[in-house]
């Protein structure tokens, strides 16, 4: 039998088992002006996930319980809807992201070439560095405690959190750009040799409009107006993408670019200003002032998640640019970048639609039965697996035909780099199901040490790997720690289950996609390069899902697995479908 329980203020509890609930009945104080019943709620028991309620006992006042239990329904109906408007939204402005993004750096690599794109991705990543410092642990804590006030619906509070916010992200911009500017004057001759410092200047102003703009894109997040997120992200990179396009057709310099990159970021911030309007109002007006005690967990909550977004979230970045750019030079710099940007776009766009929608699918199994969640493991590293190995395989026989025809001749050294850097992609995206058993376990300290773990291993890997090897040996470095992370967090989750992986199926699986490499790589001999990458994708395709059925790689339980992605992503219409 699951509760639910009513606490002062009208928020309703989570679905508990009945013995975690004994206490919550004493805690249920009335709101006769949210228009709940006056009087003490002894039980109440749910069919199902909170449809049909089938009894209940309350005291003589409990009239004023059965508009509110409606009322309650239609909410949580209602929250469903939300909830798949949001995720809709979320998908939609990450894609629009990324692909305009994409477009936009295959334009800046054109027309900057290998070397002057190797400066411009190093001073686009100690902006993103140096956004990702001052702003450590506050957007996390605006859309953490934001999301909980309008909750909790104490919307009065968010006023003096996102004052106490912004106070503090100030702080941090004034110190990390004043750092910023005296690293790019100090070190101009090595990293941006020949720049006048007008364009450092651009660099360092970068740095003062995307952290605010970071800010707001957290507020909009807290505020669950995802809506608002996907405009600031379609109308920001359209705006983006059409200075870049015009730029590459001008023929400009690099200079013109890093500009156009310092524009765009007024663009960011001016949008994100704009959708997220209605709360930097409430946090103007008023002098209202936190409370003490949500004050103190502010302040937890940076501390603790401070130096762990940072380290994690830099060691998740390109980390490779600035030892490529210092010791191997500014050209295989330019090489990794494009290779990283296809090898990343391939990863989100096949794999990672799967994994995104793995954490709840998780979460809700765990919260059935740990048994079934942890049976998840196994059959989600399997689907991954279907979708990753193919474009390994595409990598290792089309990345030459791929870099020529994106980037053009220039580029063709980054085809090697573009295979291997595949292989730490997918690699990558292949420990979504342990890592996110582990989250519905609550073992996101585990997780959390082996994220830092890894991070200095990767400066490590890719400064040793950088000095004595150049570009091969930091994408080797890349892949080899992809691979290790990955059996990490996999052997994490298996150890705690006690459950294994499917070998037998994974290594049919990968032999089915070296099969299909095989009988599409007639086609490499073919040009251009257009005519060769539509022929072997055909050839591809059809020779790989022959080989999957052959091979007899997925089982009635992976047909039940799809379904239940499908589900997910069709924000359970098809299920609707078919039961009707």
């Amino acid at each position: 039998m699951l509760l639910y329980y009513a606490l002062p203020g009208g928020v309703v509890g989570p679905e508990l088992p009945a013995s975690s609930c004994v206490k919550a009945f004493d805690a249920f104080l009335p709101c006769s002006s949210n228009g709940f019943p006056t009087g003490r709620l002894n039980l109440l028991t749910t069919r199902g996930r909170g449809y049909g309620f089938s009894a209940y006992r309350a005291t003589s006042l409990s009239r004023g319980l059965v508009p509110w239990l409606s009322r309650l329904g239609d909410e949580r109906m209602n929250e469903r809807g939300r909830t798949l408007s949001n995720a809709v939204y979320s998908s939609a402005g990450l894609y629009i992201e990324y692909l305009f993004g994409l477009i936009a750096s295959i334009l800046v690599a054109r027309a900057l070439g290998p070397a002057d794109l190797g400066v411009y991705s190093l001073l686009v990543w100690i902006v993103s560095t140096a956004v990702i410092v001052a702003n450590a642990g506050i957007t996390t804590a605006a859309i953490k405690f934001v999301a909980e006030l309008n909750g909790a619906r104490r919307t009065d509070l968010i006023g003096p959190l996102v004052r106490k916010l912004q106070r503090l992200q100030r702080l941090m911009l004034v110190v990390v750009a004043a750092s910023v500017g005296v690293l790019l004057f100090a070190t101009r001759s090595r990293i941006a040799a020949g720049q006048e410092l007008w364009v450092l200047g651009l660099i360092v102003a970068s740095v003062l409009l995307r952290a605010p703009y970071m800010f707001n894109i957290a507020l909009a997040k807290g505020s669950q107006d995802f809506r608002s997120v996907a405009v600031i992200a379609g109308v920001s990179a359209t705006l983006n993408l059409a200075m870049i396009a015009v730029a590459w057709l001008w023929r400009s310099s690099l200079p013109v670019f890093i500009a156009i990159y310092a524009v765009s970021g007024v663009v960011f911030y001016l949008v994100s200003r704009w959708r997220a309007a209605e709360v930097l109002r409430a946090a103007g007006a008023g002098e209202a002032h936190l409370p003490t005690e949500l004050a103190a967990r502010v302040a937890h909550h940076l501390r603790v998640v401070a130096f762990t977004i940072i380290l994690g979230s830099i060691g998740t970045s390109e980390i490779e640019l600035p030892f490529l750019n210092l010791l191997a030079g500014p050209d295989q710099a330019g090489m990794f970048k494009v290779a990283n940007a296809l090898a990343m776009g391939a990863a989100l766009l096949a794999p990672g639609v799967v994994s995104a929608q793995l954490l709840p699918m998780m979460a809700s199994a765990y919260g059935r039965s740990r048994q079934e969640a942890a049976s998840l493991i196994a059959g989600a590293t399997a689907w991954l697996f279907v979708l990753g190995a193919p474009l390994i395989a595409i990598g290792a026989v089309f990345a030459k035909q791929l870099i020529a025809l994106l980037y053009g001749p220039a580029y063709a050294p980054a085809a090697q780099a573009l295979s291997i850097l595949l292989v730490a992609r997918v690699a990558s995206t292949l420990g979504q199901g342990a890592s996110s058993y582990l989250v519905s376990a609550d073992r996101q300290t585990a997780l959390m040490k082996l994220t830092l773990l890894f991070t200095v291993l990767r400066f490590a890997g890719a400064g040793v790997g950088t000095f004595y090897f150049g570009l091969h040996g930091a994408v080797v470095a890349c892949a080899v720690l992809a691979i290790l992370g990955t059996g990490s967090t996999l052997e994490l989750a298996l150890r705690e289950t006690r459950s294994s992986l499917h070998w037998g199926r994974l290594s049919r699986i990968g032999l089915a996609a070296a099969l299909a490499a095989a009988c599409s790589w007639p086609a490499t001999r073919l040009d251009p390069p257009l005519l060769a990458l539509a022929a072997g994708g055909v050839l591809f395709l059809i020779s790989y899902v022959a080989a999957l059925w052959l091979l007899r790689c997925l089982h009635e339980a992976d047909a039940a697995y799809a379904r239940a992605l499908l589900h997910r992503l069709s924000g359970g219409r098809l299920g609707r479908r078919q039961a009707e």
